[in-house]
């Protein structure tokens, strides 16, 4: 139970790193997306609509409310299907020839969870920072609920499918490849163990740093077109204005060109690398400092 606690709570402490070192970045990136615009015209239109720079941290509450749990339950669903696929390999050799394998489908497993628990909060932060809609969080979820129904809620979950799923299971593959968790992670435990915090060294928190910035942008790549299009069909209240996400790709590409396809693709790529850096720093630091609070011993 109490490593189950640990888990948790260091989900919710790296997932609330991650949302407050980016979240300007991901405002500026959804205005982008929504208005079609450069950066530094969104920038200026974020100051002057929403009354100065606070304007870049309008709809982080929510995020940060549940982005902490939401980022527990799903490497716990990775975390499963990871042994559980590894198990199913009778001798070592399988599992070592079928590791990138599991990593990737087990990967994908945990981003379908994502898109599954997330889509809801994202249609709450995309509305508000949009100003599609002016009040508190709780507000607006319930505004979606009462004026479009519970599937109001799951707005874009196709995109968004496409975004995070596939390529979820590269991330945590480029992730655990440049970590060589096996290996390191036993150590970091042999070492939280023995009493230490849970980025133990300059060259730990370096490596866990530099192999969550590379995953975060290795798998941001190839998925911007998918995250345009969530974002802009997230925005509309109208349902009838994007049937589905093929028919929002066609409007998109005749309204504005093909390159509107890629807006916001600079501040998804400065936004990966500080975020995913920040979450895995935060999640291994307090998974360290819980470790000794709770006293968790070698047994």
């Amino acid at each position: 139970m109490k490593l189950i606690t640990c888990d948790f709570i260091s989900g919710c402490f790296g997932g609330g790193c991650g949302v407050l070192l980016g979240h300007p970045l991901d405002t500026i990136k959804t205005w982008q997306q929504f208005s079609n615009n450069r950066i530094s015209t969104s920038m200026y239109n974020i100051i002057t609509r929403h009354n100065g720079l606070k304007g870049f941290y309008r709809g982080m509450f929510f995020p940060l409310l549940t982005n902490g749990a939401l980022n527990s339950v799903v490497f716990a669903v990775y975390g499963q299907h990871m042994r559980t696929l590894q198990e199913s390999c009778k001798t070592k050799s399988l599992r070592e020839r079928e590791w990138r394998m599991h990593v990737m489908i087990a990967g994908s497993v945990a981003g379908a969870t994502q898109v599954m628990l997330g889509c809801p909060v994202e249609v709450v932060k995309v509305r508000i920072q949009t100003l599609q809609f002016v009040g508190h969080p709780w507000h607006c979820l319930r505004e979606i609920i009462f004026q479009e129904g519970i599937w109001g809620l799951y707005r874009g979950i196709t995109p968004m499918m496409w975004r995070d799923v596939l390529p979820y299971g590269v991330y945590m593959l480029v992730y655990e490849y440049m970590l060589g968790i096996e290996d390191r992670l036993h150590r970091m435990k042999l070492d939280r163990q023995a009493g230490a915090s849970g980025v133990g060294s300059t060259y730990e928190a370096s490596v866990i740093a530099t192999a969550g910035a590379t995953a975060g942008v290795i798998s941001w790549l190839f998925i911007v077109p998918f995250d345009v299009v969530k974002t802009v069909m997230q925005t509309e209240t109208d349902p009838t204005v994007h049937k589905s996400m093929m028919h929002c790709f066609r409007g998109l590409v005749e309204r504005h060109g093909w390159r509107s396809l890629f807006r916001g693709s600079s501040m998804v790529i400065a936004r990966a690398a500080p975020v995913n850096s920040a979450t895995f720093l935060g999640y291994e630091w307090c998974l360290g400092k819980c470790h000794q609070y709770f006293t968790i011993d070698s047994t």
